[in-house]
C-alpha cells in the first residue's frame, strides 16, 4: 500500500462514530435526555444555552448547572459466520452551564460542553482491519448566549460558539499489527438563533437553528511501515442543525413534548487532505445525506418536587449503504429513556438512563470488506445538578 492509498483508506472513515445522527451528542441535560431530548419548547434551566437560548428568559434567578453524559458502547458485527466486537469502554462527555437574568427583558448564559464526539475501537483482529481499527473525536464547545423577551409570550435568543476538535483515525496496513494513524486538531466557530413562543399557559413552541462549524485540522501521521509526516492538514466539519418542538401542559406538573431535529449531513461531500506525503492535496468523497431525529417525552413533577420522566427518540441513518464503513457503524437507531430527580429550594438533581439499539445488514458497500450484519446495544447514564443563586 502506498502513502496515498493509506491516507485515502483511512480518511474514508471520518467523520464516523456510534450514533445514527453521525457524531452528534444531543444528550446535554439529564431531564432533557429522560424526555428523549424533547426539550426545545421547554428549555427552562441553564442548559437552555444549548437547547434553546430563548428559554433563558424564563429564569427568575441565576443558575449554575454541571453534569456528565457517560456511555458504554456495544458494537458488534457478524461476517462470514464469525462475530467481532468493538472494545467495551466507558466514555464521558461533561458539561457546565450558567444562565441568569440581566433585567426584566434580557438574560444571558455561558456553556462549556461536548455536543459532538466519542469513538470506536475495533482493534487489529477483524476482517476489515485495513479499513479501520480506531476512530475517535474529542470536541469541546465554549458558548455565549443572550435572550430577549419581546413580549410576555415571545422570546428570541442568539448564541456564538468557539469549537475545538481533536480527531484520531487509525487503520491496519500490511501484516498483522501494522498500523497507519492520523491525529489532528483545530478550531472552528458557529452561531445560532432561537425562539420560544408561549401563547397560552398550556402550550409552548420552540425552534432553533445553529450553523455548521468548519475546521482545518493540523496534525501528523505515524506508522510502523510508512514515513511520518508532521505537517498534514485535513478539512473537517460539524453540521448545521435545526430543531422545532411543541410542549403541552394539561395540568400542573405534567409536560408532554415532541421535537424534530434536522442535521445537514448533505454538506459532508468531499474532505481535502494536504500532505507532503502524497505530494500535495487529495479529495476524499463522503456523500452523506441529511437526517432527522424524532423525539417524544413526558414528565411529571409532584407537588413536593420529585420529578419522573420517560421518552423515546429515533435517530435516522445518515450514511447510504454504498458509503458504509465499520468505522461509522451508522444505522436507524432507537433510544429508550427514563429519569428521576428532585427539585429543591436552591438545588435540583436528575439522573437519566438511556438504552439504544440498532440492527443493520449491509450487502452493497463499495468496500466489500464492510459488508455484514451490524448490531449495537448501548447503555448510557446522564447526571445533572443545578444550583440557583
Amino acid at each position: 500500500m502506498n502513502k496515498t492509498q493509506g491516507f485515502a483508506a483511512l480518511l474514508a472513515l471520518a467523520p464516523a462514530w456510534v450514533h445514527a445522527a453521525g457524531y452528534y451528542l444531543p444528550n446535554q441535560d439529564a431531564f432533557a435526555t429522560a424526555k428523549g431530548n424533547a426539550f426545545v419548547a421547554t428549555a427552562d434551566n441553564p442548559s437552555a444555552v444549548f437547547y434553546n437560548p430563548a428559554g433563558m428568559t424564563q429564569l427568575d434567578s441565576p443558575g449554575f448547572q454541571m453534569g456528565a453524559y457517560s456511555i458504554v458502547l456495544g458494537n458488534e458485527v457478524k461476517m462470514n459466520g464469525e462475530r467481532h466486537e468493538a472494545r467495551d469502554e466507558l466514555q464521558v462527555a461533561p458539561s457546565i452551564f450558567y444562565a441568569a437574568p440581566f433585567n426584566e427583558k434580557i438574560s444571558y448564559g455561558f456553556a462549556l460542553n461536548s455536543p459532538f464526539g466519542l469513538g470506536t475501537e475495533w482493534g487489529q483482529d477483524t476482517p476489515f482491519r485495513t479499513v479501520v481499527t480506531e476512530a475517535r473525536l474529542m470536541y469541546v464547545s465554549g458558548t455565549s448566549a443572550i435572550a430577549y423577551k419581546v413580549t410576555d409570550t415571545l422570546s428570541v435568543g442568539a448564541a456564538f460558539s468557539v469549537n475545538y476538535a481533536d480527531l484520531t483515525l487509525e487503520q491496519g496496513i500490511g501484516g498483522p499489527g501494522s498500523y497507519f494513524r492520523y491525529e489532528g486538531n483545530g478550531l472552528g466557530v458557529s452561531g445560532g438563533l432561537s425562539v420560544l413562543w408561549q401563547p397560552a399557559e398550556k402550550h409552548s413552541f420552540g425552534a432553533t437553528y445553529t450553523t455548521k462549524s468548519t475546521f482545518n485540522l493540523e496534525g501528523s501521521t505515524t506508522s510502523d511501515l510508512l514515513a511520518s509526516d508532521h505537517s498534514a492538514e485535513l478539512d473537517f466539519m460539524a453540521p448545521a442543525r435545526a430543531s422545532i418542538g411543541y410542549s403541552f401542559r394539561p395540568k400542573p406538573g405534567w409536560n408532554f413534548e415532541v421535537n424534530v431535529e434536522w442535521l445537514d449531513w448533505d454538506s459532508l461531500n468531499t474532505l481535502t487532505l494536504e500532505s507532503d506525503s502524497i505530494g500535495g492535496s487529495m479529495g476524499v468523497p463522503f456523500e452523506w445525506k441529511s437526517s432527522f431525529i424524532y423525539e417524544a417525552g413526558v414528565s411529571y413533577t409532584t407537588p413536593d418536587g420529585y420529578v419522573f420522566a420517560v421518552g423515546y427518540d429515533f435517530n435516522a441513518n445518515s450514511q447510504p449503504d454504498e458509503n458504509f464503513t465499520p468505522g461509522v457503524s451508522d444505522a436507524n437507531r432507537h433510544w429508550f429513556n427514563l429519569g428521576f430527580g428532585r427539585k429543591g429550594e436552591c438545588n435540583d438533581w436528575m439522573v437519566a438512563y438511556q438504552f439504544g439499539y440498532s440492527n443493520r445488514t449491509v450487502d452493497d458497500a463499495a468496500n466489500v470488506l464492510a459488508n455484514g450484519r451490524y448490531e449495537s446495544r448501548h447503555h448510557a447514564l446522564v447526571l445533572s445538578w443545578q444550583h440557583r443563586f
